[in-house]
């Protein structure tokens, strides 16, 4: 366990065919020592952990009460009122000659023959 490059030289040799060394004692310990020491590293952070949620729950009970900590105005929104509904839809007036179909154009040639 105190010594890390022999663990992970084991480990390394252990990982390479996994089944095969499934029984092996020096392996079985190799791997204890690695989780043991993976342990003992993630304890130790916990204060630092700690410390760090403490300063995110800090900060969140900041913003939490829906002031800005940095004394900005907030944007006032008074109650929408939805638009009314006074539409009126006038159909169109249509004269017959504004519909009329115009005649193809006809030259002069065309009506002398």
């Amino acid at each position: 366990m105190e010594d890390g490059l022999a663990r992970d030289g084991v480990l390394t040799r252990c990982n390479q065919d996994r089944d095969a060394t499934l029984t092996d004692a020096e392996c079985a310990n190799a791997r204890r020592a690695a989780a043991a020491v993976a342990l003992e590293a993630e304890r130790a952070r916990e204060p630092e952990l700690e410390r760090a949620s403490e300063v995110k729950l800090a900060a969140f009970d900041v913003y939490a009460d829906g002031s800005d900590p940095l004394g900005r105005r907030a944007l006032e929104i008074e109650a929408a009122v939805p638009p009314t509904n006074n539409l009126e839809i006038q159909s169109p007036q249509l004269v017959l000659t504004d519909l009329a179909i115009p005649r193809p154009l006809r030259s002069d040639d065309a009506v002398q023959q």
